[in-house]
C-alpha cells in the first residue's frame, strides 16, 4: 500500500516537473546548409530545438509582408544539458523548411528537437522541374542530414538515436513511407484507377522544357540508383499528413518491407490527394498503419500553417479552409495525435533525467 502511494506522489511530481519545464522552454534555431556532392546537391536546413535560454534584446520586425503566420524563436540558443529524441520534417510538393512551423513548434515545447529542410529543386525557393518527380530522392535527402546531424558534435551529443522519427506532409507524407521501406514502382500501369491518375501537382514549375517521366534519362538513371536504398531503420516511427503519389503502389509487396509503426491522418474532402487513392489506399497496403479522417469539409492544405490575411488574400487556394472549418482547431487535435503516437512509438520516457 505504502509503495502505491510512494509510486502515485513519485508520478503527480515527475508530471508537474515535466509540465512546468515543458512550459519554459522556448524554441532555439539554427540554420544551416549541408552539401551532398555525391549529388552535387544543397541541402538547407533548419534545427529547432527546446532551450530555456530568452532573448537578450527586443528583435525588430521585419516589414515584409507575410503570407503565413510564424512561430517565435531564438537564434543559436543554448541547448538544454541533455539527451532529446529527433524528429524530421519533410514538405509537400513546391513547399519549404517553414511550411509545418504549426506542428514544430508544438513538439519543440514537449521536448523534440526537429530538423526541417528545403528538399532540393523541389521548395518554395528552388524549383527544377525534374526533381519534381524524381521522388524517390528526397528520402536520400532525408537519411543525408539526419547522418550529418549525428555526426555534428554539438547536435549530435543531444540527440538520443534510439528515438528518432520522421513527420510529412503531401509528398513528405510518401517520403516518409519510402524512408520506412514503402517501394514505389514508377513505371507500373495496370487497370487500377490510382495508376491512371498520374499528373503534375498544381506547384509544377512552368517550364518550356518537355520532361518525358516514363523516358527521360536522368529520371530512369536516379530510380535505379536510388530506388532500393530509400529505407532508413534510424527512423523508428513515421507521422505522415495526406500522403501522396498513392498511384506509384498498388500491391503489399511494395510494403512488405515497411515494420515501423505509421500514422497516418488525412481530411475526407482532400481534393488534391484523395484519400481513397492515397490515405487509404496506403493504409490498407501497410500492416503496421494507424488512421485517422477529418471529415468530408476538410481539404489537403489545411496542414500548412495558418495564413494571415495578406495571405489569404494572395493565395487563396491553400489558404482559405471551408467555413466551418478551423486550420486552428485542425493542428490541435493532429498536434494531440502526434504527440500521443510518438510517446507511445519511440519510447518516449515521462521524466526523462536531467
Amino acid at each position: 500500500m505504502h509503495i502505491r502511494v510512494i509510486t502515485i506522489i513519485l508520478s503527480i511530481l515527475c508530471f508537474s516537473f515535466i509540465a512546468e519545464k515543458e512550459n519554459e522552454y522556448k524554441i532555439g534555431q539554427k540554420s544551416v546548409t549541408y552539401f551532398d556532392k555525391s549529388r552535387d546537391r544543397p541541402l538547407v536546413t533548419e534545427i529547432w530545438y527546446p532551450t530555456t535560454q530568452s532573448l537578450s534584446h527586443k528583435e525588430l520586425k521585419s516589414k515584409r509582408k507575410q503570407l503565413f503566420k510564424t512561430i517565435n524563436t531564438i537564434p543559436n540558443a543554448r541547448f538544454l544539458d541533455k539527451k532529446m529524441p529527433l524528429l524530421l520534417v519533410s514538405h509537400g510538393t513546391g513547399g519549404n523548411r517553414f511550411s509545418l512551423t504549426w506542428f514544430i513548434e508544438r513538439m519543440v515545447k514537449e521536448g523534440y528537437i526537429v530538423v526541417s529542410l528545403d528538399h532540393y529543386g523541389n521548395s518554395t525557393f528552388n524549383k527544377l522541374p525534374r526533381e519534381f518527380v524524381k521522388w524517390w530522392e528526397r528520402a536520400i535527402d532525408i537519411q543525408y542530414v539526419l547522418t550529418k546531424v549525428l555526426e555534428d558534435k554539438e547536435l549530435g551529443s543531444k540527440i538520443d538515436a534510439s528515438r528518432i522519427g520522421g513527420v510529412g506532409f503531401s509528398l513528405g507524407g510518401y517520403t516518409n513511407i519510402a524512408l520506412a521501406g514503402g517501394y514505389v514502382d514508377r513505371t507500373y500501369r495496370g487497370d487500377s484507377k490510382i495508376n491512371d491518375n498520374r499528373e503534375m501537382p498544381p506547384e509544377f514549375p512552368s517550364t518550356d522544357e518537355v520532361i518525358d517521366f516514363d523516358n527521360d534519362s536522368l529520371i530512369i538513371s536516379s530510380y535505379h540508383k536510388y530506388k532500393d536504398v530509400v529505407k532508413d531503420q534510424r527512423i523508428k516511427a513515421f507521422f505522415v499528413m495526406s500522403p501522396a503519389i498513392g498511384f506509384g503502389f498498388y500491391s503489399k509487396e511494395q510494403t512488405k518491407e515497411i515494420t515501423a509503426p505509421i500514422f497516418i491522418v488525412a481530411g475526407k474532402g482532400d481534393s488534391n490527394t484523395p484519400i481513397k487513392d492515397n490515405a487509404l489506399h496506403y493504409h490498407s497496403l501497410i500492416e503496421t498503419s494507424n488512421i485517422y479522417l477529418f471529415n468530408e469539409n476538410v481539404d489537403h492544405y489545411v496542414f500548412l500553417n495558418e495564413a494571415t490575411k495578406f495571405g489569404k488574400e494572395t493565395i487563396p487556394a491553400i489558404t482559405i479552409d471551408h467555413p466551418d472549418v478551423s486550420r486552428k482547431e485542425i493542428h490541435k487535435k493532429t498536434l494531440d495525435l502526434a504527440v500521443d503516437f510518438f510517446k507511445k512509438n519511440m519510447l518516449h520516457n515521462s521524466c526523462d533525467k536531467e
